[in-house]
């Protein structure tokens, strides 16, 4: 695994923490709101047509590709009216139009035929099996993280705000990667990779890629 430019350390904890705290005043786990039962329950959602997720505040993705449509939310029983799911588009949102306070994990379990996107904010966590895709995006942001395997012909990852991007499994011809903001990720090329690291952050690389184009700032790897 190969790593370029110094990272620093401190200052990326300070980062973390600051986004960390930003992100509770809108999360599903924050302070206030709704006050969950802590009695989880799980509801299936009747939805299909999207190739896209975007989910925010604090909740749990599993993704499993290259099946049917099947969306499940678990949570507090009196919360799961207000986690919203919904296609606009050719996208899966995942979102609450209200405070809540979850006392049990929210959980959403997603099953689709092909992914061709994800983005995930507000210190949420997103774990992403069998992906066959000829493009694939893959944003982070607000101390959030992906872990994703597969294939992809061509990747395009952007981690911000202290979050993270494992990519180690998911293998591509080409990849154009960003981090900043104390985040991090890792991947794997065959072909041309494409690395900007910035504020901080970390980026790594599994394999050995033809072509690597490299640009590092601000106490970055």
């Amino acid at each position: 695994m190969k790593k370029f430019g110094l990272l620093i350390f401190i200052f990326a904890l300070s980062i973390g923490l600051a986004f960390s705290t930003s992100c509770g005043l809108s999360s599903f786990k924050n302070f206030g709101g709704i006050q969950g039962s802590g009695t989880s329950k799980t509801e299936t959602r009747n939805l299909d047509d999207f190739t896209k997720i975007d989910a925010s505040g604090a909740v749990n993705v599993e993704v499993a590709v290259g099946n049917g449509f099947a969306v499940e939310v678990q949570a507090d029983d009196n919360l799961l009216a207000n986690i919203k799911t919904e296609v606009s588009g050719d996208t899966l949102k995942i979102y609450s139009e209200d405070r809540i306070s979850s006392k049990t994990r929210i959980n959403v379990k997603i099953s689709m035929p092909a992914i061709e996107g994800l983005e995930i904010s507000g210190a949420s966590n997103a774990n992403v099996a069998g992906v066959k895709a000829d493009s694939l995006e893959l944003t982070a942001s607000g101390a959030s993280k992906i872990k994703i395997d597969g294939q992809a012909k061509n990747l395009e990852a952007n981690a911000s705000g202290a979050s993270s991007i494992d990519a180690e499994k998911l293998t591509t011809e080409d990849a154009n990667v960003e981090a900043s903001g104390a985040s991090n990720a890792t991947v794997s090329a065959i072909n041309d990779l494409d690395l900007n690291a910035s504020g901080a952050s970390k980026i790594s690389y599994v394999g050995e890629p033809k072509n690597i184009k490299q640009d590092s700032s601000g106490a970055s790897t």
